[in-house]
């Protein structure tokens, strides 16, 4: 897995800041204050709840996130359902096994939605609770007692009948009604978000007249979840489904809740005071990313998508990477934390350890060999192919990180203890078209799996499970990798991952399948090998229909059209080596400050 920092959508509301420094903030300060006053109006009339309670009339300022927090509590429960119906699905083009049923994704989102948003606080019930039930099954009474409809490929006559029934039977209870682009036009024109309902030429007008209106909140949450539902991913699915339940205040989600961009839902004081406090302490920084022009250019982008957007946002900044856009982030984000973010590196679902490896139990040399695979290093296994790198990708679960191609991995010893590094190495195609090579550089430590507590292992770090640290961009990301299966030939192996950058407010997770050329092992296209591989990403809650980059007999990250170009254009695969990651850091912008001077 591979990952720049998102955490430059802070850049969005930099340039107001930007140009004109303390004045600009402010003269902005001064007018959102009155938009504050004009907001109070609307907030003195009683809200009633869907469920009949009254909200409270508490202002967005004093949340730590998005005023959809007015009406939540932290053990608030959601309850979800997913219809399913017949249309085909379009999921998983450049997987193992493509075009899933409908009701087979209905199935798996319900059983991952959950681990995003984990338990109540005293650890009794999921905060999301979810269902799945294909339309044709469905009852006008099916419904009752849910928050969220998420209606997926419903497009024959009696699916849309069926759902359209069990939607007005309990309409005035549903806080949202979303659909995927397969759906018929009927079930597209149901779409509801909070009080935005898509068919009301009404709703439209009062969003733009009162844009700090419920209404217009719930057109920007139905604005998100449509771009993400136009995607063919379980990730991007998943995020869209907890934007609405964040978004309207059905329930707290802290993988959510962070937000960067200036916005109507966070207030006028909040965005403020954010505004003051990066023009007070980053000043220099901003000014300098305003002045560059492809900095500008990102930050430019950056403000068209929703910055936890994890997929938009992240191909905006690997294909504008720019010193001035590092230094920026590291102020804004790293250094002075100016949006009060901290994303949770998710703990489920409790991913299964490797616990023994050629027939002998795991220990930290084996480990630690997994992990090096074919690297030409005197530590690697015996059975390494001596090459410039540890691995290369076959497939991955997360279409923000590991959909790149030509993704090489090179793991290595440290000079220092059990530790290693990480040197990932992958093709970007940017925005603009081009392809380019990007590198990365991670400190690898041993970390305790979950699993050693409940056997009752020794105190310490458990062989095969792993914290890997880095500075990327100018923000740190931390992730939980997880040895989960391996080849005893080394001809493969399936690697898990939980990560966050925390100041930038984004959780993830992912799998991969790596090989030695990056091609689907030969011996593991059925039978038994084919299971075990299924078996192993299953233990992650992912099937092969939600993975990216490849079928059992074609690469689509190893194409020729990748592979000759890099013939041309050879991947830089020497070890960055025992150097920190902020000393590296420090390097490669001493570097390309200095071949902008050139240019």
């Amino acid at each position: 897995m591979i990952r720049a920092n998102t955490s430059t959508c802070a850049c969005t509301g930099s340039r107001k800041a930007a140009g004109c420094g303390y004045l600009t903030i402010l003269s902005s300060a001064l007018v959102l204050v009155l938009i504050f006053f004009a907001k109070q109006i609307e907030s003195f009339q009683p809200t009633t709840r869907n469920d009949g309670r009254r909200a409270s009339t508490t202002t967005t300022t004093t949340t730590s996130s998005t005023s959809s927090q007015l009406f939540s509590s932290p053990d608030k429960i959601a309850h979800v359902t997913f219809v399913s119906g017949s249309a085909e699905t379009g999921y998983g083009q450049t997987s193992p096994e493509p075009n899933p049923t409908w009701a087979q994704v209905c199935n798996q989102l319900a059983l991952r939605l959950p681990h995003f948003a984990g338990t109540t606080s005293d650890g009794s019930s999921d905060i999301i609770q979810t269902r799945s039930i294909p339309a044709t099954e469905l009852n006008a009474e099916d419904l009752k007692g849910q928050d969220v409809v998420v209606a997926l490929g419903v497009c024959t006559s009696e699916e849309e009948t069926r759902l359209g029934e069990a939607i007005e039977t309990t309409s005035d209870a549903l806080v949202a009604v979303l659909a995927d682009p397969t759906c018929a036009a009927a079930t597209l024109s149901r779409q509801k978000a909070g009080k935005y309902v898509r068919s009301s030429p009404l709703a439209d007008l009062l969003a733009a007249l009162i844009p700090w209106s419920a209404t217009a909140t719930g057109r920007r949450v139905l604005s998100k979840t449509d771009t993400l539902l136009a995607r063919k991913s379980s990730e991007d699915y998943i995020f869209a489904v907890l934007f609405a339940i964040h978004g309207l205040g059905i329930a707290t989600i802290d993988a959510v809740k962070s937000d960067l961009s200036p916005s109507w839902e966070k207030g006028p004081i909040r965005n403020a005071k954010e505004f003051a406090k990066m023009a007070e302490c980053c000043q220099p920084q901003i000014i300098a990313a305003m002045s560059d022009p492809q900095t500008k250019r990102a930050i430019d982008l950056l403000d068209e998508v929703d910055l936890r957007d994890q997929v938009g946002s992240y191909r905006v900044i690997v294909s504008n990477e720019t010193p001035e856009l590092e230094e920026f982030t590291l102020c804004i984000l790293q250094q002075n934390d100016c949006f009060g973010c901290d994303a949770p590196i998710l703990d489920r679902p409790k991913v299964p350890l490797l616990k023994e490896w050629r027939g002998k139990s795991l220990d930290f040399d084996a480990a630690k060999q997994i992990l090096m695979g074919h690297l030409d290093h005197p530590d690697a296994s015996d059975c390494s192919q001596r090459k410039d790198w540890s691995w290369r990708i076959v497939v991955g679960a997360n279409p923000a990180y590991d959909a790149f191609p030509l993704q090489h991995q090179i793991f290595y010893p440290s000079g220092k203890g059990k530790s290693m590094w990480y040197d990932p190495v992958f093709c970007v195609e940017t925005l603009d078209d081009e392809r380019i090579w990007c590198k990365r550089h991670y400190r690898v430590t041993p970390r305790r799996h979950w699993s050693a507590d409940e056997e009752g292992a020794e105190k310490g770090p458990t062989p095969g499970a792993w914290t890997l640290n880095t500075l990327d961009n100018g923000m740190v990301s931390e992730e939980k990798w997880t040895t989960v299966d391996a080849a005893d030939d080394l001809s493969w192996a399936v690697l898990h991952y939980s990560g966050a950058a925390r100041r930038a407010g984004q959780s993830y997770v992912g799998a991969l399948l790596c090989t030695p050329d990056g091609q689907w092992p030969a011996d593991c296209r059925s039978g038994e090998g084919l299971e075990r591989i299924r078996a192993a990403f299953r233990s992650c809650d992912l099937e092969f229909w939600e993975l990216f980059g490849a079928s059992t007999e074609k690469s689509y990250m190893w194409a020729d059209t990748y592979t000759s170009w890099k013939k041309n254009n050879p991947p830089p695969l020497d070890r960055i080596g025992d150097i920190s990651i902020t000393a590296w850091r420090k390097k490669e912008l001493e570097k390309a400050f200095a071949e902008k001077q050139k240019a």
